[in-house]
């Protein structure tokens, strides 16, 4: 079973599943993330419904605590939209982390994320499906090493599957490394951003972890349909790691969304980006990034 919004639903619901997207967020009133303010419940419902219309069936939304997260206004856009949408606990990496973490003990902080894990988010006690973990470019501070620690306890114990940020795609083996050594299931692990890094070697190392990749800036070169990151992807799949690769565009600003006057919008994995990686792999491999793979990322 796997937790929605709107209560839990069976692993072969989820369908066609973006495992790293943004349906609501308010990070705060500072000018600089005016474009990562989407706080338009109308607007909000109209870039998922036309996800849904695209063949679109499933949401992850990675918006964390500290960071603008509203569960009970995404059960409204889900409502609404007729998506599932996933919701999560845990943190970004330190610059978006709230004040009060730091003076949590470990054990505190433990409790308070397994709480919400079992108990609910707010008064509507809506349940995460994952947990979101962050790390700096080209570096882990010491108050995200600690989160890595207590997140992979927290994953050991409750099973549930973390989602994490890799700023510019780097430090995703370390973080992997710290997970593991907290005893988590790395199977259940999944690295956003690492397209980031436009490296195929680095991406092959992470996934001979047993964790998985999601490649979620997508829809950022539209004058060739993302050629590079369909190269990469081929690359991969050719080299036998179908299995580890999920699809997203991480869609979290309103110049990526068509209803906020963006572009490309959430349907265009599922529209022309699909007719373009489909010349380089096969529709089975597509399939499995958008359906089963994160399926299985996801149950619990």
């Amino acid at each position: 079973m796997i937790n929605t919004v709107q209560g839990q639903i069976k692993d072969d619901a989820l369908g066609v599943t973006y495992i790293h997207e943004h349906l609501y967020v308010y990070p705060d009133a500072l000018p600089e993330h005016e474009d990562y303010t989407l706080d338009n419940l109308d607007k909000n419902v109209s870039e998922a419904i036309s996800f849904k219309n695209a063949g679109g069936s499933t949401l992850v939304d990675l918006t964390p605590i500290n960071y603008g997260r509203s569960p009970m206004l995404l059960r409204k856009i889900a409502q609404a939209a007729n998506v599932n949408i996933i919701c999560v606990t845990g943190f970004h990496k330190e610059q978006f982390q709230p004040k009060w973490l730091a003076a949590m003990s470990d054990q505190a902080l433990y409790q308070f994320l397994v709480n919400e894990i079992d108990n609910g988010i707010g008064a509507d006690h809506i349940l995460p499906g994952a947990m979101k973990l962050g790390t700096s470019l080209n570096e882990i501070t010491q108050a995200e090493s600690r989160l890595i620690d207590v997140e992979g306890q927290v994953q050991r114990d409750t099973h549930i599957p973390i989602i994490t940020h890799c700023d510019g795609g780097t430090m995703g083996l370390e973080q992997l490394q710290g997970l593991k050594k907290a005893g988590a299931d790395l199977t259940h692990v999944c690295l956003s951003h690492v397209d980031l890094a436009e490296d195929v070697d680095y991406i092959e190392r992470i996934c001979d972890t047993g964790a998985s990749v999601s490649f979620d800036h997508i829809g950022r070169h539209l004058e060739d349909h993302d050629a590079l990151r369909v190269s990469m992807i081929a690359q991969l799949i050719a080299d036998g790691f179908a299995d580890h690769i999920c699809l997203a565009g991480d869609m979290g600003r309103k110049k990526y969304l068509i209803a906020y006057g963006g572009q490309p919008g959430l349907r265009y994995i599922l529209t022309d980006l699909k007719t373009a990686i489909l010349d380089k792999i096969s529709e089975s491999d597509y399939q499995k990034m958008i359906t089963s793979n994160p399926a299985r990322i996801l149950v619990r």
